[in-house]
């Protein structure tokens, strides 16, 4: 039940990858539980043990350039944990939010969703960030540190294209459809005006 990114990693990295197995090796649920862990664990059974951010960066690495989806990491070796309740450092993150506008009638219901998240201009410094704050940091590449020790990354397969990639295409397209019938209504009224000159004998 894996998905290609972890087994990816999980089994086919030939040791490119330093890695102690995924969250599901380590669990023991009691019997008739197992559908209730599932549920509130989900994707994050599959994510990777590995001993550091380093290490999940190199995971990462391997299952974009193989285009095998995205898959998420544990960091098991020392981290520095967040202090409670300190807020995430100004310089160089930016709010999620700020870079989102929340539409229509269920906007107050949708923002908070953003809440304490925040994005950063590298990995690096997406993981010094989550380490201090505890909150979601994530990279222009779509890689996501949840607090010092979980990274979530990887690329999306062409075909399981994101929702949002996949609607800012559709306005993209639709603005140039829009500005190529304009230049074709022009060409039109063109093509008429000399039509009209030569059958007039200009």
């Amino acid at each position: 039940a894996y998905g290609d990114a972890a087994r990816l990693v999980l089994s086919d990295s030939a040791g490119a990858v330093r890695q102690a197995g995924s969250v599901a090796d380590y669990l023991e649920v009691a019997p008739g539980y197992e559908r209730a862990v599932e549920a509130c664990l989900g994707d994050a059974l599959q994510y990777v043990i590995v001993p550091s951010h380093d290490e999940a960066a190199r995971g990462i690495a391997l299952v974009r350039q193989h285009n095998a989806g995205r898959c998420g990491f544990v960091v098991a070796g020392e981290v520095a944990a967040p202090a409670p309740g300190e807020q995430a450092p100004v310089t160089g993150l930016v709010p999620l939010g700020s870079v989102v506008s929340v539409t229509g009638p269920f906007a107050d219901a949708i923002r908070p969703l953003m809440a304490g998240a925040w994005l950063a201009p590298s990995y690096a410094e997406a993981v010094a960030a989550a380490a201090v704050t505890g909150s979601p940091v994530a990279t222009p590449d779509g890689d996501v540190c949840h607090g010092p020790r979980v990274v979530l990354g990887g690329s999306g397969r062409e075909e399981s294209r994101g929702i949002l990639g996949t609607k800012r295409d559709l306005k993209d397209l639709r603005e140039r459809l829009a500005a190529e019938r304009v230049s074709v209504s022009r060409l039109v009224e063109t093509a008429a005006d000399l039509e009209h000159r030569l059958t007039l004998g200009f």
